[in-house]
């Protein structure tokens, strides 16, 4: 059946575009949960490109060591970034901070799966381009 993606959805709900100009010329899509050490063959200098809007998808459990390898690898860490959690969905949860600040976030919000997490400069336009009112509690430090 078809229908659009987990990314589109739930940063559409959350009043985040995946690209903006001036902000985000395109978008990567990634898993956050993989196989044994296949996390670290993921290409961690093109993923840290700030031109980039940056979309993981089931990436709670290592959220910590994603973004320490996106600073790692020179993306800022005071880059805005969202965690949303059931998005789309009634009891949606958007939690903004930035790359750095996000696990810890995280922890203290107690989030649970299903989370999806946005990284780029367009999270900074959450709440801003919300459509549909308040996307649930948005939370953050951005």
């Amino acid at each position: 059946m078809p229908g659009i993606s987990a990314a589109a959805g739930c940063a559409a709900y959350a009043g985040i575009p995946l690209t903006h100009r001036g902000m985000a010329t395109g978008v990567h899509f990634v898993t956050g949960h993989t196989r044994g050490s296949a996390q670290d063959d993921l290409d961690w200098d093109r993923l840290a490109d700030p031109q980039t809007t940056l979309v993981i998808y089931m990436g709670l459990t290592k959220i910590e060591r994603i973004c320490a390898r996106l600073i790692d690898a020179g993306l800022p860490a005071q880059t805005p970034a969202a965690a949303i959690e059931n998005g789309t969905l009634p009891d949606q949860r958007v939690i903004l901070s930035t790359l750095a600040g996000l696990p810890a976030r995280i922890a203290a919000d107690g989030l649970g799966p299903p989370v999806l997490f946005v990284v780029g400069d367009v999270v900074s336009l959450a709440g801003h381009l919300g459509w549909r009112g308040k996307p649930g509690p948005v939370t953050g430090d951005v």
